[in-house]
């Protein structure tokens, strides 16, 4: 049975699109089973089509690049243009043989500008997100507090952002924890002790 190159691209863009929204939106659990699912869903029909692997590779640089970049960095906003020509380039040389509707990817195009603007800008405004998430700044020791449950992962708010935690006991919404680990953007984190809090207001005293 043929394959439609159309159905099989949109899914590889909704499995991207949806794997950056659970990076926005840490510890949902539900996004990420989405985006576990049109990946695989897209990578079983690409090892059955004749794709063209370089591309794809471009594809996912530049669609992951485009969302991703903002996040971490304001300067790489310039990168921006190169991410949207990757993705256009990338769905373009798809595959050998067959090729992805021009038009679909257009609109995909589009669509991945509207995405940014509209859902993950307004996202990150809801998380108290800021760039610069990646920073040389210690983190182990900060304190801060479960903005979403912990079970074993959910959201805390630690020095003015908000991180994907993970806890070795559920701690729910508004719990003050100390970060005890940091691993990239996971920080693993503890109930901060009444004891702990104050004997460094003692100390500051």
């Amino acid at each position: 049975m043929a394959i439609d190159p159309n159905l099989v691209y949109l899914a590889l863009l909704a499995g991207m699109w949806l794997a950056v929204m659970a990076v926005y939106l840490p510890g949902t659990g539900l996004v990420e089973l989405l985006a576990a699912g049109f990946s695989i869903l897209a990578l079983v029909a690409l090892a059955n089509m004749p794709t063209n692997w370089t591309a794809v590779v471009a594809l996912v640089v530049g669609v992951v690049g485009f969302l991703i970049a903002p996040l971490l960095d304001r300067r790489l906003n310039l990168l921006v243009i190169v991410g949207l020509a990757l993705q256009t380039l990338g769905a373009l040389t798809l595959f050998n043989g067959v090729a992805v509707s021009p038009a679909v990817i257009g609109v995909t195009v589009a669509a991945s500008v509207v995405y940014y603007q509209f859902v993950l800008k307004r996202s990150m405004a809801y998380q108290g997100l800021r760039p610069a998430l990646i920073d040389d700044q210690p983190l182990v020791g900060a304190e801060g507090y479960v903005q979403r449950a912990i079970n074993p992962v959910g959201t805390v708010y630690v020095r003015g952002e908000s991180w994907t935690a993970r806890a070795e006991e559920p701690i729910p919404v508004g719990t003050p924890v100390v970060v005890v680990d940091r691993e990239e953007l996971t920080l693993y984190v503890a109930v901060l002790k009444e004891k702990h809090r104050e004997a460094e207001s003692v100390e500051e005293a």
